[in-house]
């Protein structure tokens, strides 16, 4: 195997060579890679500096899968920490939702209990009015009424009186006659 770096160059440099110009290569050219490929020959034989190749083609293999590998790995990681970012951002926005239906469902029966204090005051003062109203509408009519029996039987009273009195005046008439009650009026 060779470690000397110019051989390794110029290993290198004929392998370029030969791997552009293969295909278009004229005869002479070809004996000339040849020539070149014998001279290095006497430190190193064709088939070293293609075991080389073969070896560095594995070496080039097993890095290109390692680098695959991780990068599968790597890929692999982000994704899971990508997920369960979106897991915990799921998580916190639930926990945020929840947190705010809870709050406005808090609010709208603070807001329905206060309307219904407000609601049963309201009607506690309402009937408390109009029960007021009626007792003095009860009293006014009461008082109403005595005056007005009080007035027919003053009225009743006085009619009794009067009929009494002319009832009084006929019964003397009868009695003593008209003349002597003519003259007892005068």
């Amino acid at each position: 195997m060779a470690k000397d770096p110019l051989l390794r160059d110029a290993v290198r440099a004929i392998k370029a060579k030969i791997e552009t110009a293969a295909e278009i290569a004229t005869p002479e050219e070809l004996a000339y890679l040849g020539t070149a490929i014998d001279r290095i020959g006497g430190r190193a034989t064709v088939l070293e500096v293609e075991e080389m190749g073969d070896i560095k083609m594995a070496e080039m293999s097993a890095h290109a899968n390692a680098v695959e590998s991780a990068t599968l790995d790597t890929i692999a990681t982000a994704a899971e920490v990508a997920i369960a970012n979106v897991t915990a951002t799921k998580t916190a926005a639930e926990t945020a939702i929840t947190a705010t239906k809870t709050a406005a469902e808090s609010s709208v029966t603070q807001t329905k209990n206060a309307a219904l204090a407000v609601m049963a005051q309201t009607e506690a003062s309402t009937v408390a009015t109009v029960n007021a109203a009626a007792q003095t509408a009860i009293q006014q009519s009461a008082s109403a009424r005595d005056q007005a029996i009080a007035a027919t039987q003053s009225a009743a009273d006085a009619a009794v009186a009067t009929a009494q009195a002319a009832a009084n005046s006929v019964t003397q008439q009868l009695v003593l006659g008209r003349k002597t009650f003519f003259f007892a009026q005068l």
